[in-house]
């Protein structure tokens, strides 16, 4: 903690270089983390005289001086316009600022104006109201809390409810488990001009009859199906209970199968658990099963009303430091893809309420705050938690971007998106996330992802500390296949990426990138824990997953170990150095390439790849699919005797004799690399470890080197 307080002081310093800020502070303040009472000698702080000062107790109509502040955030932009100096400097006391609807900067507003707290004094934007005025009631045989609500448009509408700081579930159906689909209906799906096996968009399926309800206000509940790399959300159109035949309002972005997951969600009938609740659209009322403690009169939930706090677009040099953004609401998306599936004469054409979504990584989920054709548009030790849909969105050709020293906790999307338009040279460019927390993301929209970037260049995703996602940490690029890439330089380093995937979808990634993009270096990395769905149709927990034409691309002094499939997996792509790493414990072995292709795909060097009982290279076994030289290899079950093959059965592994016939393990080392305890994952070296004879260069391997919040 004494580092971290140290940077944000670095940073508070930094910001004062570039906007000559002061804090107007003199007396005893309490520091957040310790709880100590600090006092801090008077002049220590100034407050410029085009400053603005903000608080819950103050006047709109006020001049916004210490002694005259206003009161709301609209009034305080307003005012900064108005302001001559070179910089200003917004300045917020205490509280939580209820933001009521988006904020809108363009090229109109002050630039070189930045909005921060009060030192020492925790300033919260939230997205949400309060409810309150409870009566007891029943529902389902359980005692529950009920209360008025109004509800006289979509608006009104909440599908977020907060207690505390945390997200309340809706009411879900079954409770601890998933259903299975028993027939996905595909001959009444269209299919696109995609691959047909993987992009089928129907309406329909049949669940097991014995799984459906009668469902009360039908068009309040949805189905979420998670299969593939994403999970559908689908508002329900209707549910025969003698057939189990479903049909749905948004048509599918991936093909249905039998036995792919699913559930309901916001289902009257089954509101049953401590902190579960259901609005109830036709009733006009919210039902809570309280949680214990809870009474009818010291109970206080937070309803989402805000989706987007900000946007910017052609905006310039503002900035945002110690601002608690949270409680934010969300929709089902109405996304560009398969709206026009059917023609008007199809029988379920008339369902059709939302266009389907990109299947991947949460691509047309909206963000709390968007960012658009700007510059120098910064975020320093804020906190996004309780964001329903993407928390920050970097487009169309914005530069010169930080996030930095920022929480991200509980985010229903990606935590970051960084999306340039595909144009080459790139226009979106020098965008930075660093030294950042992101933890439990994508927990509405499965398949988003912690840092994404697309189609930008010259930028650095360095010192996060990543995890607890269902899908992939950080991913780079995606352009599939040859085809000239707006990406390149984006440099992924000594980042923290954990416990991602967590068995639940498939086809992901610690770390994953699409598409040529020349100078890009994944470096000084450590991740582990990366797990993909286990069931039938599950594949894909890859630690650095090259995908799709990934070319160009330096892998170096990374820790990979405990992924479900392989440590290391490049599909296809050309030109990339895969030197000095740590590959250890993958399910299914350390290394696979999935594509023989007549160029070089990959040249591997110095690396030290280790299992226990598993293949060293997967698959990736035919004559010249790639180089390699100067390895220490070594299984903990079978020693230096390693094998790789499509697995250690006798019948498809290869030894070493075949293997090096086939022109690999040049210049090996078979032997034990000494780590100091490899059983408990302390992959540190010994001085007189056998990996020195490879080339290999030590690197710092323990994880609590990171950030590490």
């Amino acid at each position: 903690m004494t580092k971290i307080i140290a940077f944000f002081t670095a940073i508070m310093t930094w910001f004062t270089m570039i906007f000559s800020p002061a804090a107007p502070v003199e007396g005893i303040f309490t520091d957040p983390e310790t709880k100590e009472q600090i006092e801090f000698d008077e002049g220590e702080f100034t407050f410029d005289a085009d400053d603005i000062m903000v608080s819950l107790d103050g006047d709109d109509n006020n001049a916004g001086t210490p002694d005259a502040p206003v009161k709301t955030f609209a009034k305080a932009k307003e005012l900064a316009k108005t302001k001559d100096g070179d910089a200003v400097t917004v300045w917020f006391r205490e509280g939580t600022y209820f933001i009521d609807e988006t904020a809108d900067f363009t090229a109109e507003d002050r630039q070189n104006v930045l909005y921060r707290s009060y030192p020492y004094e925790e300033v919260i934007f939230s997205g949400a109201k309060a409810i309150s005025d409870w009566t007891e009631t029943a529902i389902n045989g359980v005692n529950a809390f009920v209360t008025d609500v109004e509800i006289n448009s979509e608006d009104d509408y909440f599908r977020s409810l907060f207690k505390a700081g945390r997200r309340l579930s809706r009411s879900q159906y079954p409770k601890n488990d998933v259903f299975k689909i028993a027939d996905p209906a595909t001959e009444e799906g269209i299919p696109s001009d995609w691959n047909v096996e993987f992009f089928t968009h129907g309406l329909t399926f049949y669940a097991h009859k014995e799984n459906v309800l009668d469902f009360a206000n039908i068009g309040d509940v949805e189905v979420k199906v998670m299969h593939y790399w994403c999970d559908e959300h689908l508002p329900l159109h209707s549910v025969d209970t003698a057939t189990g035949r479903i049909e749905t309002t948004k048509p599918t972005a991936m093909t249905l199968r039998v036995d792919d997951n699913y559930i309901f969600e916001n289902v009257k009938e089954a509101l049953s658990l401590p902190g579960e609740w259901y609005l109830d659209r036709a009733e006009q009322k919210l039902y809570y099963i309280p949680e214990e403690g809870d009474t009818t009169e010291n109970t206080v939930l937070y309803a989402g009303v805000t989706e987007q706090f900000f946007s910017f677009n052609n905006a310039e040099n503002i900035a945002f430091q110690g601002i608690d953004f949270m409680n934010s609401d969300w929709n089902p998306v109405d996304g560009a893809f398969f709206r026009d599936i059917f023609d008007e004469s199809h029988p379920l054409y008339n369902n059709i309420e939302y266009g389907g979504e990109h299947p991947q990584a949460a691509y047309e989920i909206p963000a709390a705050i968007h960012i658009s054709a700007s510059k120098g548009i910064n975020f320093t030790d804020c906190r996004f938690e309780n964001i329903s849909y993407t928390a920050v969105k970097f487009n169309k050709a914005s530069q010169d971007c930080n996030i930095t020293s920022c929480m991200f906790n509980e985010i229903g999307g990606n935590a970051v998106f960084i999306d340039g338009d595909f144009v080459v040279p790139a226009t979106t460019k020098n965008i930075n996330v660093k030294d950042c927390h992101i933890g439990f993301y994508g927990r509405i929209f499965n398949n988003a992802i912690g840092i994404l970037l697309t189609h930008a260049i010259d930028c650095e995703l360095s010192n996060n500390e990543i995890h607890d996602g269902w899908y992939t940490g950080i991913s780079v690029g995606w352009n599939w296949g040859y085809t000239d890439n707006p990406t390149n330089n984006i440099q992924i380093k000594d980042n923290l990426i954990y416990n991602i995937g967590n068995g639940w979808l498939s086809d992901m990634g610690g770390i994953y990138t699409l598409g040529i993009q020349p100078d890009t270096v994944i470096s000084g990395n450590v991740i582990y824990n990366v797990g993909c769905d286990e069931g039938a149709y599950g594949y894909g927990g890859w630690g650095v997953y090259l995908d799709e034409g990934s070319s160009g691309i330096l892998v170096e002094n990374n820790l990979v170990y405990d992924c479900s499939s392989q440590t290391f997996h490049q599909h296809y792509g050309k030109e990339n150095v895969v030197r000095n790493n740590i590959f250890a414990f993958g399910g299914e072995g350390q290394f696979i390439i999935t594509r023989h292709e007549e160029h070089n795909s990959l040249t591997l060097t110095n690396n030290i790849l280790v299992g226990d009982n598993t293949v060293m290279y997967k698959d990736s076994v035919d004559r010249n699919w790639f180089k390699d030289d100067s390895n220490l290899y070594w299984d903990y079950t079978k020693g230096g005797n390693v094998y790789s093959g499509r697995s250690m059965k006798v019948t498809e592994r290869h030894t070493l004799v075949i293997m090096t016939a086939r022109g690999y393990y040049n210049n090996a080392v078979y032997e034990n690399p000494l780590f100091k305890d490899a059983a408990n994952r302390d992959f540190t070296l010994a001085e007189n470890s056998p990996a020195l004879k490879t080339g290999f260069v030590p690197f710092a391997y323990d994880a609590g080197t990171l950030t590490k919040f």
